[in-house]
């Protein structure tokens, strides 16, 4: 038998449009510690990748309007790294292969036992923690550098690559002081002075 989750409980989505699937799932996964967050179809659970980040995705495969491929297709950059597992009551392989080169994690043939949907949830998110962590620290350098102004961003990144203030004032075809000037305010701002620290922080924004 499987523990209950220790909290800080993994935030799960389940996205499905028969409203009984929904209601048990979520009571399920809720007695085993989880915390669950349910939609009636693949267009909720996008709009709400704006805001929401769950730790996995539960996703039906058969659903009108926005199917599980589909939804799958369009899940923005950003939540990427979220893992998706399919739910299929069809036990279509073409789909199922469909899926896992799109992206997905696993898939789970309804009716799935709890154990089975809990060991498949603990696994996926065990394999994606990498990334998941990759993609925070993205989340936080890109909070250090959002104040910075298009020109800030411009001499810092121009200073990260070894530049002295003139060469930058040149390239840019301002002056040395107002480069001093954005200079500053982009340190402050990031609350660092260390260059190296600085490139690093620009790159883990990119996801590099």
């Amino acid at each position: 038998m499987l523990s209950k989750i220790e909290n800080p409980a993994p935030l799960i989505a389940i996205v499905d449009d028969q409203r009984d699937v929904r209601t048990t799932v979520c009571r399920g996964l809720g007695r085993y510690g989880y915390r669950v967050h349910p939609f009636v179809g693949g267009a909720d659970l996008l709009e709400s990748l704006e805001y929401l980040q769950p730790d996995c995705i539960l996703l039906d495969v058969r659903m009108p309007e926005l199917d599980g491929l589909a939804t799958l297709e369009r899940i923005p950059p950003h939540r990427r790294h979220i893992p998706v597992i399919f739910f299929t009551s069809h036990g279509d392989i073409p789909l199922v292969v469909q899926a896992m080169k799109n992206g997905a994690a696993d898939f789970i043939e309804k009716p799935g036992s709890f154990e089975v949907i809990v060991q498949k949830i603990e696994d996926a998110l065990k394999s994606s923690r990498p990334s998941v962590e990759k993609s925070n620290s993205a989340d936080q350098a890109r909070k250090r550098i959002a104040d910075l102004t298009k020109r800030e961003d411009e001499v810092m990144r121009l200073a990260c690559t070894g530049l002295r203030n003139k060469e930058i004032a040149d390239k840019l075809g301002i002056g040395v002081r107002t480069v001093e000037f954005h200079r500053h305010q982009a340190l402050q701002k990031i609350g660092e002075t260390n260059l190296i620290i600085i490139a690093r922080i620009f790159e883990a924004a990119e996801g590099r």
